[in-house]
């Protein structure tokens, strides 16, 4: 018996490889996709999950959780699903807690977390090299951006250690690190970090909730929803969960994907995890 040719394999079951898939089934409907997904669940770095609430129980958010006004990519999206969106509420106290389970919870009311007077110097003046070094970026082509190749060449934890000076500033730097890449300050090129704070218009529009910034607006019901109806709509007969990719590999004839316990042949391969685990085996 001949084995299965697929038309497309999509590794990866989060937003990426499920929209892949989903426009992929627009254009074509007859193409053969298979996903394959580590997880036991779609969905990648967005979780919902229900959990006690007043009157019973709600579905919050334990992962990528936030949308803004001008990401209108996964705006259109969320209302192709028939999903909707509600302005994250900012106003009053809010709550901080950061250094393991023994660290002092703070509360502020303003746009960022309290800091005491040298770390809100040590900030400020972060920001503004920041927002210098910014400025010579090129979104189009960053290898073409002064410096590019030296930029590149350090971590983003490199030029922290250089030019932050306070434990506390170094910590919450990390901890936004691993919030909005998902990954460490070690694993991250500086010009990469520069390119995607340039192409969002600053780095305060990445950390804040205000009108046009990264975190102005959550999705009714948890943002996972929206994998689950994508799954729907590219159909759960073609995700296989928990099916992590070990090998892929071309010959002249077919592309080759291997998990621990199949290889499927097809005509091409959408890889859609980040690049940081896209090389782990």
């Amino acid at each position: 018996m001949a084995a299965e040719i697929w038309d497309v394999v999509v590794v990866g079951a989060g937003l990426s490889g499920l929209s892949a898939a989903h426009l992929l089934r627009k254009r074509n409907v007859g193409l053969k996709i298979l996903i394959l997904e580590g997880k036991d669940r779609v969905g990648g770095r967005t979780v919902s999950k229900e959990i006690p609430a007043a009157g019973g129980t709600d579905r919050w958010d334990f992962g990528g959780q936030w949308t803004g006004s001008t990401q209108t990519h996964i705006l259109e999206l969320i209302k192709e699903l028939g999903l909707e969106t509600y302005p994250q509420y900012n106003v009053g106290k809010k709550v901080y807690h950061a250094g393991g389970p023994g660290a002092r919870i703070h509360t502020y009311t303003s746009r960022i977390p309290a800091l005491s007077p040298l770390v809100l110097m040590d900030f400020l003046q972060m920001l503004w090299r920041i927002e210098r070094l910014c400025a010579t970026v090129c979104i189009e082509d960053p290898s073409t951006t002064p410096g590019a190749v030296e930029l590149d060449s350090m971590t983003f934890q490199s030029y922290i250690e250089k030019h932050v000076w306070t434990a506390a500033l170094k910590e919450q730097l990390g901890i936004s690190c691993r919030t909005l890449f998902g990954l460490e300050a070690s694993q991250m090129s500086f010009l990469f970090l520069l390119v995607y704070v340039a192409a969002a218009g600053g780095l305060l529009p990445l950390l804040e909730s205000s009108p046009g910034s990264a975190q102005e607006l959550k999705v009714k019901g948890g943002t996972q929803q929206l994998s689950e109806r994508l799954a729907e709509r590219v159909e759960w007969q073609n995700i296989q969960l928990s099916s992590g990719v070990m090998t892929i590999w071309q010959d002249a004839e077919w592309a080759r994907v291997s998990t621990k316990t199949n290889t499927y042949s097809c005509r091409a391969v959408i890889v859609t995890c980040p690049p940081h685990l896209a090389g782990l085996g």
